[in-house]
């Protein structure tokens, strides 16, 4: 069968040739020409037609492989970014660290703080919307504030399937942040992941909202931002944005 499409144009040719010679040695109005003529021109058309049916099956089969080897290149690279994230996610602390977590023990810090305990939850919490989520259709954000290790959350975001957007050269990274905003097709398991997402990485965030204004490129979109008027509301918990069923 694969080697159908390379034989069949040798196979045309051969034909052509032939109903040639028999143009030229039998004489057209005879009946053994006009025989002649006919099987190889019926043979003729059978064959172009085989061929088209074939080539049909072919393309289907190309399309079919092309399939496969998009979801091959979707899965190599979701679990590259799985592999990175917890390569860099056992990354040793730093010095730095170690002396600032000694004199924060020192004050009589305690692990079982709020804010740790905070995020802890929000790790748990993830982990359960991620068991029963599967990704579907294409998602931006955008926002990621420097009070976060933009890589490891970088590669946390891209793990459940969002596209992280870069912020462009003349455009100020968020030094906080504490309000989310979403497109109107985004599903709420998806804002979901990306609000715990943030809130493992010690984010406290103050508000989730649609964005005020639709349009077509914020249709599945997160921007992460800081407004001003949300700054003395209460942070939201961990349960807030578990059970909620709707942000508005």
């Amino acid at each position: 069968m694969d080697t159908l499409p390379f034989l069949l144009p040798w196979f045309l040719l051969l034909l052509a040739a032939g109903l040639a010679v028999a143009v030229k040695l039998l004489p057209l109005k005879s009946i053994a020409g006009i025989a002649v003529t006919a099987v190889i021109s019926l043979i003729f058309i059978g064959v172009c037609i085989y061929s088209n049916v074939v080539s049909s099956q072919l393309f289907d089969r190309v399309d079919e492989k092309q399939l496969a080897l998009e979801n091959m290149e979707t899965w190599k690279y979701k679990h590259l970014d799985e592999l990175s994230l917890l390569i860099a996610q056992l990354k040793p602390p730093a010095d730095e660290d170690m002396a600032l977590l000694k004199q924060l023990q020192g004050f009589g810090w305690l692990s079982t703080g709020a804010a740790l305990r905070q995020m802890q939850d929000a790790h748990s919490a993830r982990e359960r919307v991620l068991a029963e989520f599967t990704p579907s259709q294409p998602m931006l954000i955008k926002g990621i504030p420097q009070t976060v290790d933009e890589k490891i959350v970088d590669l946390a975001l891209r793990q459940v399937g969002f596209t992280v957007l870069p912020y462009r050269d003349d455009e100020p990274r968020e030094a906080d942040v504490n309000i989310i905003y979403f497109g109107r097709d985004m599903k709420i398991q998806e804002v979901k992941l990306a609000a715990l997402t943030l809130m493992r990485a010690g984010v406290e965030l103050k508000a989730i909202k649609p964005f005020p204004k639709p349009t077509s490129g914020n249709l599945r979109a997160i921007k992460i931002e800081w407004n001003k008027y949300y700054e003395l509301r209460k942070a939201m918990t961990v349960n807030d944005v578990e059970s909620a069923t709707v942000f508005n």
